[in-house]
């Protein structure tokens, strides 16, 4: 009887997996499609990060943006608020809050757009906007949306049901699948298919991928909405590049006007009448292609402009084979470059004087020489650098940018956008210790100029980057006063430096360490030091402006210098 039992058992067994099974693959099958289990719909306040229904939230590419001030609604039309376009979408924007004028500057073109008006003007031509800049909260600036769309590398689609913008970098390389299964797919809150899903996608639809770490994917739908679903549920991936041609223009690329590298001299002038002792300077300038006298200079908080300027300095400047790169500086005024360059309207007035005098004087280029500029007025002067640029290139004007040596303390004048926006950069490659300084040292060691240069080279381009070379020297006077070493200084040409170490009998010798000849002596109770500025040095220096690939030099300031450094300039610079 046990066969008998035993044979009822297995045929138990057997009709009972026949019956089950085909449920349990059904089971398996509609997993493998994606739809079991199908859970509740997750809220959109899970999705959606701070949804809440009544503002419009902002999804750029993969992430949801937390926003002060969100998108509105105005006259039918979506308006975002400045801050979003200038942080997210482009940041050539810059408002004017106390003047109400929103600029936009690109390397050719100034775009300035007043609150409220229906006109706004490229390079002072006005033109119709179709819908203006409105302040619809207060002293927030809103910018219509089909204008945004004219200044920005990205696509924009608005889901009115969700209340949803989304935004995407067209610039950008993009990855797309398709869902391949028949039944469709879910895309969900997390990588767990009990996981509430996000949306539901039917055969065919296709989603953009950002991540994918083999077994799942975090994807959008077509609706703004992002999640994941698993790979297998999708078919081959597509590859597609981003593309958008709005603001694609063609780089500036200054032609250069004379042969070699750039061999540059400041000029210091003082008034009009210390113009005419150019010819006498320049007498043994032997490969000089460029002066930049000092003409130009803030004078008052309504934005005018010193001017010691003459028209027969240029003329005999050409004769002689010299461009004319007129240097403006801001007066080395603090509180003044403040109350001028934070204004919209005061930036446009030394902008309209500067290309008034480089017609008149007929000028080459124009070198700006802003210092001691606050830590919080470096947006402003970046803002007038964006804006005077594309004016001057216009009239075919070379421009340049005086700066520090990199440093904490001046990373607000942001050589990087300086690199990008100017024709020549030049690093202040001296001053390492300057008039005031609490102790005695070089005005510019080899390792203080070769660091200068290679954390400038970090920001902007070789064939950008000038270096400045000092053609004067410090003699340093120590004395001791309440058992403390008391420093002063006096600032001396090269050729008098010398002469006073020999006068006094000085000792020169070489320093490796600095790459100067250096002296030393007593009198009347003090010590004097005098780190030498010489052609051996300047050769020194100028190797590696070779060696680094720079554009060339600019040295401070002309008529300090010896005879011989000339030919050992030209030497490098022809």
């Amino acid at each position: 009887m046990r066969w008998y039992f035993r044979l009822l058992f297995i045929s138990v067994v057997a009709v009972f997996l026949l019956l089950v099974t085909p449920i349990f693959n059904v089971h398996l099958y509609q997993d493998e499609l994606n739809v079991f289990p199908k859970l509740e719909k997750a809220p959109l306040s899970e999705v959606i990060d701070g949804y809440d229904g009544n503002t419009i939230a902002v999804r750029y590419e993969d992430k949801v943006l937390q926003l002060v001030d969100a998108p509105m609604i105005a006259e039918g039309d979506i308006y975002l608020p400045v801050s979003l376009v200038h942080d997210h979408l482009n940041e050539n924007f810059f408002w004017d809050e106390e003047e109400g004028v929103l600029t936009y500057t690109t390397l050719r073109d100034v775009i300035r757009m007043k609150t409220e008006a229906l006109t706004y003007f490229i390079n002072d031509e006005p033109l119709e906007l179709n819908m203006p800049i409105l302040e619809l909260k207060e002293d927030v600036p809103y910018m219509p949306l089909d204008l945004v769309e004219r200044f920005s590398n990205a696509s924009f689609s608005y889901n009115e049901s969700l209340k949803l913008l989304d935004m995407e970098n067209l610039l950008e390389d993009s990855d797309y699948v398709e869902i391949s299964a028949e039944e469709g797919g879910y895309v969900r809150t997390w990588k767990d298919r009990t996981s509430a899903y996000v949306e539901e996608l039917p055969l065919g639809e296709e989603i953009q991928i950002y991540e994918d770490d083999g077994i799942w994917l975090y994807v959008k739908t077509p609706s703004g909405l992002t999640g994941y679903i698993k790979k297998r549920y999708t078919g081959n991936k597509q590859y597609e590049f981003g593309s958008s041609d709005k603001l694609l223009i063609e780089p500036y690329t200054y032609e250069k006007k004379y042969d070699g590298k750039l061999n540059m001299a400041w000029h210091q002038v003082f008034n009009v009448a210390a113009n005419r002792n150019m010819a006498e300077k320049t007498s043994k300038a032997i490969g000089l292609n460029v002066l930049s006298p000092t003409w130009f200079s803030l004078k008052n908080e309504d934005g005018d402009l010193t001017n010691i300027a003459d028209i027969t300095y240029v003329r005999t400047a050409h004769q002689k084979g010299y461009q004319v790169w007129a240097l403006v500086d801001n007066a080395f005024d603090r509180e003044l470059t403040h109350e001028v360059l934070s204004s919209t309207a005061k930036r446009e007035r030394i902008i309209k004087q500067l290309l008034a005098y480089a017609a008149i004087y007929d000028l080459d280029g124009i070198n700006i020489d802003f210092e001691n500029v606050a830590k919080e007025d470096g947006i402003y002067f970046v803002q007038f650098m964006k804006e005077l640029t594309p004016y001057l290139k216009s009239q075919g004007l070379v421009v340049s940018v005086d700066m520090y040596v990199p440093s904490a303390w001046t990373a607000h004048y942001d050589r990087t956008t300086m690199g990008e926006l100017v024709d020549y950069v030049m690093i202040m490659g001296y001053d390492e210790h300057w008039s005031t300084s609490p102790e005695s040292g070089s005005v510019a060691s080899i390792g203080f100029v070769e660091k200068g240069i290679v954390n400038t080279l970090e920001e902007v381009p070789a064939e950008k980057v000038v270096l400045g070379i000092p053609f004067y020297t410090r003699k340093w006077k120590e004395v001791i006063e309440d058992g403390k070493v008391v420093v002063s200084q006096q600032s001396m040409s090269m050729n008098n430096a010398y002469d006073d170490l020999k006068e006094n009998d000085a000792d020169i010798v070489w320093l490796d360490e600095t790459a100067q000849y250096y002296g030393e002596y007593e009198k009347d109770n003090a010590t004097y030091k005098i780190w030498l500025e010489d052609e051996t040095s300047i050769e020194e220096k100028v190797k590696l402006m070779d060696a680094y690939g720079l554009a060339g030099v600019s040295a401070w300031k002309l008529g300090l210098e010896r005879d011989e450094v000339w030919p050992t300039l030209s030497g490098y610079l022809e």
